[in-house]
């Protein structure tokens, strides 16, 4: 008898713990579907691919902000409300998004003022071509050192699976001026370079992504200026990039946080002058202390095994500003640690004031060895109804050589 009570029990048991799983089961809301409404030009399963990650999710377990960011950094798109939708008949479980297109086709006009002088250009883009947020680009710049032009297309991997793809073609005519970091001019002299190049974009996840590029450069030095110091020789490369990235985003309700780590190699093959390898690992973090205050760390580390002049770069290759832009050298190893706070959002965008500490360690043919460190400070506009960079302003201060840079930007490349 004792036995046949405890058989019971376990059945007892048994059936109340099967009725509490299937109401659970019963009761859960899990997304099974994605709806985008508020799309003019944007193809709705374009919208509902950055969505696609929430489905399977208990609806219970959606946070807002998660699905913000999603949508904020399709870059084309604005959030304006989300709601979950039951379907009694068919037991669907709807997450319906409310967006706002942005402005995407638009006459980007591009100004810089700085030490070097005024730069202005005028490109016409198109950041959600054929409705499929791909972006589109034509125009030139009229530089301080001369002219460019150039053309780009960028196709963003879709929900099909299938790869990404960009190519470019751009012709400068410049005025190349070489500084040390005391902005004393070490060579002058004039150059023509035309660039071609394609790559490919593969995600692997959804934040690791491989990349494979192909780059042509035509480099001829025009001695027709007083050249000062000039290269000897011109320079015709193909370049061959396998690259691997790493990105997170977050959304504080204010700021879109951004973090991650890229490791590009490129093999130059030359066709005229010398081949020589490149490396450049690039690492950043951003992250909110509480909502529109951030705190921000970023590396950059840049290698060529070449010391030909014409492929030196300017201090932008270790993301620091404290250097003159004019300088040049080979490899660099950049820092920079800082805040950002938001001081007012309006209808327009959201202005912001920054502060960071910045290091940098280069070296080249110009200045041998050499380690640099100062302020930074400024002011940024983050555009939310165009689908564009920021603009800002700010100071620099070199604290090792005494010298303050001072730079104002607007449109794209901010």
């Amino acid at each position: 008898m004792r036995c046949l009570l405890i058989i019971a029990l376990l059945f007892s048991v048994r059936e109340i713990y099967t009725q509490e799983n299937d109401e659970h089961t019963i009761n859960a809301r899990i997304i099974t579907s994605i709806e985008v409404t508020g799309l003019k030009r944007t193809r709705p399963h374009i919208a509902e691919y950055p969505l696609e990650k929430f489905l399977g999710m208990d609806s219970e377990n959606l946070v807002q902000l998660e699905v913000e960011a999603a949508v904020i950094g399709t870059g084309i798109l604005d959030f304006i409300s989300m709601e979950i939708i039951e379907d009694n008949d068919s037991n669907d479980v709807i997450l319906h998004v409310t967006v706002h297109e942005k402005w995407a086709i638009i006459p980007n006009i591009i100004f810089s003022a700085d030490s070097r002088g005024i730069n202005l250009g005028l490109f016409l883009m198109d950041n959600n071509a054929f409705g499929i947020m791909d972006t589109a680009m034509l125009g030139g710049m009229y530089l301080s050192s001369g002219w460019m032009a150039m053309g780009m297309y960028r196709h963003t991997p879709g929900h099909t699976g299938l790869p990404g793809w960009n190519a470019s073609l751009s012709y400068s005519s410049l005025t190349t001026e070489d500084q040390d970091r005391e902005e004393n001019r070490q060579r002058f002299y004039g150059v023509n370079r035309f660039n071609a190049s394609f790559g490919l974009t593969k995600p692997l996840t959804e934040n690791l992504n491989t990349s494979m590029g192909i780059s042509y450069y035509d480099i001829s030095v025009n001695n027709k200026v007083n050249s000062l110091n000039a290269p000897e020789n011109n320079a015709q490369i193909i370049g061959f990039s396998p690259g691997l990235s790493l990105n997170y985003r977050t959304y504080d309700g204010i700021f879109i946080s951004q973090s991650g780590l890229s490791l590009l190699y490129t093999y130059n093959l030359a066709i005229k002058g010398a081949s020589f390898h490149q490396a450049q690992l690039r690492a950043n973090y951003e992250q909110s202390i509480i909502p529109g205050f951030r705190y921000m760390l970023r590396s950059s580390l840049s290698w060529k095994s070449t010391d030909d002049p014409l492929f030196e770069d300017g201090p932008q290759r270790a993301q620091v500003n404290i250097l003159p832009n004019r300088f040049s050298a080979l490899h660099y190893a950049g820092f920079a640690a800082g805040l950002e706070k938001y001081i007012f959002r309006i209808r327009w965008g959201t202005l912001s004031a920054l502060a960071s500490w910045q290091a940098v360690f280069s070296e080249g043919p110009i200045g041998g060895n050499q380690f640099d460190h100062g302020p930074s400070v400024g002011v940024r506009f983050y555009l939310s109804r165009l689908a564009t960079s920021a603009m800002g302003a700010g100071f620099a201060y070199n604290m090792s050589t005494g010298i303050f840079q001072f730079a104002i930007n607007m449109g794209m490349g901010y």
